[in-house]
């Protein structure tokens, strides 16, 4: 009995695949990620981060909904780096410095990790310094 090798899928009669992996890079296409993309990812990362949260909306100065939302973020990305902005506020009396450095480090961590994009700067306003929330409230 005698058995024939078949070529792999895709090979030319000459037993060589013409979509092989080469060694580079070239011709293989890309990844793109959207700018919406690495600002969902880096909200995440900045709420993660213990006593820092989002900022309320502000109408006429008024602050208008929650602070516990996720920080507000905006992301530009020239592919693989990201410009980062947040928005955001720190619960009071956490010190803000330490609060915001770990805000830059764990989202410039998470956008390597899921995104595969470097951070060239991680901007950070803190628009409020939130206390803790009483919830037995007086009324007179």
């Amino acid at each position: 009995m005698t058995a024939v090798a078949l070529p792999p899928a895709g090979a030319s009669p000459s037993g060589t695949v013409p979509d092989a992996p080469r060694g580079d890079l070239d011709g293989r296409g890309r990844l793109v990620v959207a700018d919406r993309v690495v600002e969902r990812i880096a909200a995440q990362a900045a709420a993660e981060v213990d006593r820092a949260t989002g900022s309320p909306r502000r109408l006429l100065g008024v602050a208008v909904g929650s602070a516990e939302d996720r920080p507000q973020v905006d992301a530009r990305v020239d592919w693989p780096v990201a410009t980062v902005s947040v928005v955001m506020s720190v619960a009071w009396p956490a010190p803000v410095l330490e609060v915001t450095e770990q805000v830059r480090r764990h989202v410039a961590e998470r956008l390597s990790a899921l995104a595969g994009v470097r951070t060239a700067g991680v901007d950070i306003r803190v628009t409020a310094l939130p206390g803790p929330r009483s919830r037995d409230r007086r009324v007179s």
